[in-house]
């Protein structure tokens, strides 16, 4: 394995220990908006799974050297996120769900990932690690939402 994918994908992983935490700080207030017009911990994590799904059954095993793909509807697939989130009932089974989405992801992205493949999304030339790096960001973004609401609630 290329030291570029290695270090790609083991910052997209370090995410999973981080979602498991929060089954222990999290219970009381998962369904809590983070803040005015804002979504609860249950729709985030529902959100960041759901994004997972669409690269695990639709973007990644399509990313193949010169493939034009397109990203889904941004709005809508947030939406259908937010309807998907009111299904779950308790924290841990929505925690283990999206970590299990997110293992499947990432074992599809050691099997199909190579540093210098090229493909059109959108429009734009991206590479694996371009692609991955928005995830990664995505995440460290919703993060720092649920960390910064946690100790505001004193979760942690």
């Amino acid at each position: 394995m290329a030291v570029k994918k290695k270090e790609v994908l083991d910052e997209f992983s370090s995410f999973v220990p981080w979602v498991e935490s929060l089954k222990q700080s999290a219970e009381d207030v998962w369904r809590k908006p983070i803040a005015e017009d804002k979504w609860s911990l249950r729709e985030i994590l529902t959100h960041i799974m759901h994004w997972d799904k669409n690269s695990l059954e639709v973007m990644v095993p399509r990313m193949d050297e010169g493939a034009v793909l397109f990203f889904v509807d941004i709005e809508e697939h947030n939406r259908e996120a937010e309807v998907l989130a009111q299904s779950y009932d308790g924290l841990e089974t929505l925690i283990d769900d999206l970590v299990e989405t997110r293992k499947k992801l990432l074992e599809l992205l050691e099997e199909r990932y190579e540093d210098d493949l090229k493909l059109t999304i959108d429009n734009e030339e991206y590479t694996y690690k371009r692609f991955v790096d928005i995830f990664i960001h995505h995440d460290a973004h919703h993060k720092q939402q649920v960390e910064a609401f946690l100790k505001q609630e004193k979760c942690v």
